[in-house]
């Protein structure tokens, strides 16, 4: 029965291997499509069970008392070469800065609360920031000694603001917070000498979401490039080196589709599966190609060279296919939701690329010999007589 099916899905590309690019190209747009739903997901709690007592806990936590997570605002002198640069974090203008700053933060649409140690020197001051800094040294000597070491370090080079978020694990709510807090970090006017920086758990996840971004297309790339190279050394023909590869690369947006499809999120284990599915699927494409040309070469006509290619390679692909698949779904019973993502992925991404080798390549070699490389030899033909 496997056979059978193989022989007609062979002879349906054979025949009318335009309709079988049009069906596959019009289900990549769709897959394309759903990609761009594709949620990244950089919250450490996502990445754990969710049904275990610790995880439960910080929900509710979250629910009754706000945000858990924290934005530590670092402000700190730096070198400059203004003669009205900032020599100590006292100095009252960083101050007033730091005063601003921590206003604009509270008008931050997921900023629950905002502290920092200009607080307690306005407590201390009747309410306002001092214009001078021998008041603001004054008003530290008179506070506790593990009091004034919170406030500044030991050289009155740094002091942080901090900012709690609410955010929790809506990532698209964590950028658009990231977003508004740096946004006021820039327009908040801090004198020269002085340099201010957002660190802890949501930046770091901002920075986790553009290297896992930036990462995916790196690896996707370089993958893309090096196999590409292989197959130019291997087959030493053009078209010949890219037909096996595009239908690995429309298995790859058929993968994004279906994780946007079943909200599969982009996380640090699922950013590199274009380079994953582009070294382990292009194995299906050559092994076809390969059986195809040695068919050609024992002077098959074309359709008896498609059909056997399809049906002696096909079985084995599936038989190969079946046994990763297996494999990579082993992953999803892993208690890590992650390391569940990565099978789930993988094992999509493999099937994807046994169904579009087996179904799309024979098309695409017989639209090559019977379209495309005719076509050619009429061209040199014609610039031959031209001479």
């Amino acid at each position: 029965m496997l056979r059978e099916i193989l022989k007609r899905t062979a002879k349906f590309s054979e025949q009318k291997p335009f309709l079988m690019l049009l069906i596959i190209l019009i289900v990549t747009v769709f897959a394309g499509i759903s990609a761009t739903n594709v949620k990244s997901q950089t919250a450490f709690e996502k990445m754990l069970p969710q049904d275990n007592p610790i995880i439960k806990t910080l929900y509710e936590v979250r629910d009754e008392f706000g945000g858990t997570d924290v934005i530590t605002i670092c402000i700190k002198l730096k070198p400059s070469d203004s003669s009205d640069k900032a020599v100590d974090i006292r100095d009252p203008r960083v101050l007033k800065a730091i005063k601003e700053l921590e206003d604009n933060l509270r008008y931050v649409d997921g900023i629950t609360s905002v502290s920092s140690p200009v607080d307690i020197i306005i407590q201390k001051n009747n309410g306002v920031v001092p214009n001078d800094i021998d008041t603001v040294k004054n008003i530290l000597n008179k506070l506790p000694e593990d009091e004034r070491k919170r406030i500044f370090n030991s050289d009155y080079s740094m002091t942080v603001v901090n900012a709690y978020t609410d955010a929790g694990g809506d990532q698209k709510k964590l950028m658009r917070v990231m977003d508004d807090v740096n946004e006021r970090i820039e327009e908040t006017p801090f004198p020269p000498g002085v340099k201010v920086i957002a660190t802890g758990t949501p930046p770091m996840r901002k920075l986790m979401d553009e290297l896992m971004k930036e990462s995916q297309s790196f690896t996707t790339t370089v993958g893309l490039v090096g196999v590409l190279m292989i197959l130019i050394l291997y087959f030493r023909k053009p078209l010949s080196s890219i037909m096996p590869l595009l239908p690995v690369l429309i298995a790859v947006v058929w993968t994004g589709g279906a994780m946007g499809l079943l909200d599969i999120p982009l996380d640090m284990a699922t950013a590199g599966i274009g380079s994953l599915i582009l070294g382990l699927g292009i194995d299906y494409g050559i092994h076809l190609m390969h059986r195809y040309d040695e068919e050609r070469r024992k002077g098959m006509p074309i359709d008896r060279a498609i059909e056997t290619a399809v049906v002696e390679t096909g079985t084995a692909v599936m038989a190969t296919t079946a046994t990763t698949v297996a494999g990579f779904l082993a992953l999803v019973l892993a208690p890590l939701p992650m390391m569940a993502n990565l099978g789930k992925v993988c094992a999509l991404g493999i099937f994807f690329c046994m169904i579009v080798v087996l179904t799309l390549l024979p098309a695409l070699i017989v639209i090559e010999e019977r379209h495309i490389m005719p076509l050619i030899k009429r061209l040199k033909g014609d610039a031959n007589d031209n001479q």
